[in-house]
């Protein structure tokens, strides 16, 4: 018997290839069409890209030209201070007390406890760490009362590597000349601690002329460490009016305002500096001694493509800082309590590329505040002046603030949150003054810092 073998049909196995063709024919038809379609949609984003960038790049070079026609700097090197000579330079002065500083750990940690709580064992301490420490006294007064001072940075550097080891070393300088004014006060020292006190004011004027945030929040501190030292000068030693004005005289008036407005301005020409060196040599040259990779979207070509997204961000960063700097509400002292809900808003309104705007703004959104505050310790420093004067004349403090006026000659100054006179109240030999503070509430004297902690209040009382 033979197997029966099948044989294809010719037929069939025509209509087979011809389908196999078909499929063939289709497939290509379908890639040449992906191709064009691919093509015309690149041609398309490339266009709207190009489109984009074009019109950020407008946006962003009228903010840059109304920041210039205002005659402010738009890089870190152009806000660079003046060059002073190294015979009139305060800081070298300060360099040589920071240099001469001899503490022992516990001297040191003495010096950081609260000057209105120190221990039998603290003030041991402390006695200890001024005798050891005189010549850093000595040539800290003498560079407070220097006009002139350039700190050691280097302007025209990469303002990412900028690090401010002095100001750590001026705060330490200020905390040793506020408890040798106590001490001294203490002693009867009129002349010594008064000395130490205008050197605390020196410390904090030099501080002030920083273009940069950090350099005003550290003057701001020593400006209160110097408010808080000259406080409990005041409650040892006697002045008649004669002495408390010469004494405020000699004192130097800064202008908060102008020192507020011109770190912010510095603190503005980082963020330029940032957004220009995104993805680009610089960047990637200041993160050279930082082990933590740099994120992938900042390198090329996935930049190139976010280009006009961040060109349109930094827009967005400009008009903040254009509110922050130039709208009369924040320009108001103090800031109007509309400031801080308007910025706010534009934060959280701000659109949706934004997002470096989102992520760093909020650090400055009550930042204004400081600058107030620092009005609002000159204006109680007035006051603390005349009720001391008071005091040496009558032998204690008055019972109602407007008992001073008569004596002092002037009307005293006002709360500046409430346009009234500061909270006053007689202590025993001492009194309690205070502002009501930036929620306009009058909470009893107590502020966030009060025990216990309590962030909803923030009254601002004078330290004596």
């Amino acid at each position: 018997m033979f197997s029966k073998v099948k044989v294809p049909q010719s037929g069939a196995t025509g209509v087979s290839l011809e389908r196999r063709q078909a499929k063939i024919e289709k497939r290509r038809r379908f890639w040449k069409k992906a191709r064009k379609g691919l093509f015309w949609t690149l041609a398309v984003a490339f266009v709207a890209h190009l489109s984009l960038n074009i019109y950020a790049s407008i946006q962003l070079n009228r903010e840059l030209a109304a920041i210039r026609q205002k005659g402010e700097p738009l890089r870190f090197s152009e806000i660079e201070p003046p060059a002073v000579p190294d015979a009139q330079n305060a800081w070298l002065v300060y360099e040589q007390a920071t240099k001469s500083l001899r503490f022992s750990p516990g001297e040191k940690l003495a010096l950081r406890v609260s000057q209105r709580n120190l221990t039998p064992a603290d003030k041991k301490l402390i006695e200890s760490a001024i005798r050891n420490n005189q010549k850093a006294i000595a040539l800290t007064r003498q560079a407070a009362t220097m006009p002139q001072c350039r700190f050691p940075l280097n302007w025209q550097g990469n303002p990412l590597k900028f690090r401010f080891p002095h100001y750590a070393r001026l705060r330490e300088l200020a905390r040793l000349l506020a408890l040798d004014a106590r001490i001294k006060a203490r002693q009867g020292d009129r002349t010594t601690a008064l000395n130490d006190v205008r050197a605390l004011f020196g410390i904090s004027h030099h501080l002030s002329k920083e273009p940069v945030l950090i350099g005003f929040l550290v003057a701001q501190s020593v400006d209160a460490l110097a408010h808080q030292a000259l406080g409990q000068t005041l409650d040892s030693i006697p002045q008649s009016v004669v002495q408390a004005r010469a004494l405020e005289a000699s004192l130097p008036q800064d202008d908060w305002a102008s020192a507020f407005h011109y770190s912010m301005v510095g603190e503005r020409t980082f963020g330029l500096f940032g957004f220009e060196s995104l993805g680009q040599s610089g960047l990637e040259d200041a993160d050279e001694d930082n082990s933590m990779p740099l994120p992938v979207w900042t390198q090329y070509p996935l930049l190139w493509i976010a280009r006009p997204v961040l060109k349109l961000d930094e827009v967005q960063t400009l008009r903040m800082w254009r509110q922050m700097l130039d709208s009369p509400e924040s320009q108001q002292v103090p800031q109007s309590v509309t400031v801080g809900k308007m910025q706010n808003d534009a934060i959280q309104n701000a659109p949706f590329y934004a997002v470096l705007t989102k992520i760093l703004f909020p650090v400055f959104s009550r930042v204004g505040d400081n600058r107030d505050f620092a009005e609002v310790r000159r204006r109680q420093r007035e006051v603390a002046l005349a009720l001391t004067c008071f005091r040496t004349a009558r032998g204690h403090y008055p019972a109602q603030l407007q008992e001073v006026v008569a004596l002092w000659g002037n009307s005293l100054p006002l709360d500046p949150y409430s346009q009234k006179p500061f909270v006053y109240r007689a202590s025993g030999k001492s009194f309690v003054l205070y502002s009501i503070g930036v929620n306009r509430v009058n909470d009893g004297g107590k502020n966030a810092r009060s025990i216990p902690y309590n962030p909803s209040v923030d009254d601002m009382p004078w330290l004596n």
